[in-house]
């Protein structure tokens, strides 16, 4: 489907929504449209009343969901210059909810997802060894549970996306570190959006990625610091490896 047709404006039916829940609608419906570029940087959105008539909403709900997606960066209002997108670069990409927008399938692009792969490179390294030397043991059950959550999914994608969204974002957690603990959100948006693009592994290499996830937790498990580091690099550079791959293979 042609991305602009898909992310057209359609009545949101919020008539029997709250106000709060008239208000969070109307944000993740604009907030996807920007995302994926139905309203691109520079663009002026069209002006309240008829915005407002285009969602099927009241006024005070869009302005303050306007008022929402301003404070995540998305947005400018002037009295003048009316109500524009501002350029990608001032966005708050780690923002959970402008990551679950780019999660969509429709939106992940190929330059965001490798942006992804390279957060993901930087941080979860360092944080998989942190956890190694800070792990509590509830820290070390709730891995342990994550990996066998993914051992136990049975080909069921969806089971293994959540128990893999879990067994990582429990290493980030495990680091005890408030500020890398945050980063759950992104790497919970690579996975999502990889699993949707139809990039999952297949059985051959979903057996392999899992071996490599059990013997990341028996680092951590053991307080093997470097090994740790190690075997999460070795995982997300091969990550990085296979979605490049994809990538040459559908161009």
């Amino acid at each position: 489907m042609n991305k602009a047709l898909s992310m057209a404006p359609k009545p949101v039916g919020l008539a029997r929504k709250s106000s709060r829940g008239q208000m969070i609608t109307i944000v993740n419906t604009l907030g996807t449209r920007i995302a994926a570029n139905f309203y691109q940087p520079g663009d002026t959105l069209p002006i309240e009343q008829k915005l407002a008539d285009s969602l099927h909403v009241g006024r005070n709900a869009l302005r303050e969901a306007v008022k929402v997606l301003s404070g995540k960066g998305l947005i400018s209002t002037t009295p003048r210059a009316g109500t524009k997108v501002r350029p990608r670069d001032e966005w708050n990409m780690l923002d959970p909810d402008v990551l679950k927008w780019h999660a969509d399938p429709e939106v992940a692009s190929d330059g965001f997802m490798l942006d992804l792969i390279e957060l993901r490179l930087i941080v979860e390294p360092q944080a998989a060894e942190l956890a190694a030397i800070r792990a509590t043991r509830e820290d070390i059950a709730r891995i342990l549970s994550a990996y066998e959550a993914m051992a136990d999914s049975n080909g069921d994608l969806e089971k293994r996306l959540v128990a893999d969204i879990e067994f990582h974002s429990s290493i980030l957690k495990a680091s005890h570190n408030s500020v890398l603990n945050h980063v759950k959100y992104a790497i919970a948006t690579y996975l999502k959006a990889h699993a949707r693009l139809g990039r999952a592994f297949d059985n051959e290499h979903g057996e392999e990625d899992l071996e490599r996830h059990r013997k990341i937790a028996t680092a951590i498990a053991t307080g093997n610091a470097k090994t740790a580091h190690q075997l999460t690099l070795d995982i997300l550079d091969l990550n990085r490896s296979h979605f490049n791959s994809l990538e040459t293979s559908t161009n």
